[in-house]
C-alpha cells in the first residue's frame, strides 16, 4: 500500500489509503477530523484523529511526545514551521506485530516533509497494541516520541 501525496492550496499532506477504522459515537471535537481529512479521506465526526506536531530549530521537537490511541484511530504528524522533516518509526525497537503491521501498511516512515503544515497522516485499523516508538530528523539533532496503542485508551 502506497502513501499518496496531494497539495491542498500551498499545504502538502502525505497520507495512506483510506482502511475501515469504524466510527465511534461520541468523540471529543479536538479529535475530530478537519475539512482535507473529511475530503480527502472521507472521515466523518465519528472518527478520532490525534495530532503530534513537529518544530525544527537546534532540536527537533515533537508534541506531545507519547500519544495513546485506541485500534482504528488516526494519527497526523503536522508540520509548524518551513524547516525540512523525516519521521519515521523505529523497527528494531517494535514487537513483531507492531513491525509487521506498519510494513504491511505502509506506514513505517514518511517523506519529508517541507511545508508549514504538511502532514503524514496514518491509520491505526486493525493496529496490534503496544508502543510505536519513532523517531523525527531534520535540520537539528533528531527528537522522537511513541505512539501507543491500547484498546481502553
Amino acid at each position: 500500500m502506497n502513501s499518496v501525496v496531494f497539495r491542498v492550496g500551498a499545504v502538502c499532506a502525505v497520507l495512506v489509503p483510506l482502511l475501515s477504522a469504524g466510527c465511534r459515537p461520541g468523540v471529543p471535537e479536538e479529535l475530530q477530523p478537519d475539512e482535507i481529512l473529511r475530503a480527502e479521506l472521507g472521515l466523518d465526526d465519528g472518527d478520532v484523529v490525534h495530532t503530534v506536531s513537529i518544530t525544527g530549530g537546534e532540536a527537533e521537537r515533537v508534541g506531545p511526545t507519547e500519544t495513546v490511541v485506541a485500534p482504528g484511530d488516526w494519527v497526523q504528524f503536522i508540520t509548524t514551521d518551513f524547516y525540512v522533516h523525516e519521521m519515521q518509526f523505529e523497527l528494531d525497537s517494535l514487537a513483531a506485530g507492531a513491525r509487521d503491521f506498519l510494513i504491511r501498511t505502509d506506514q513505517v516512515a514518511s517523506p519529508p516533509l517541507i511545508d508549514a503544515g504538511a502532514r503524514f497522516v496514518l491509520s491505526f485499523a486493525e493496529a496490534p497494541e503496544g508502543r510505536y516508538p519513532f523517531r523525527v530528523e531534520g535540520n537539528g539533532l533528531p527528537g522522537g516520541g511513541v505512539v501507543v496503542v491500547r484498546a481502553n485508551p
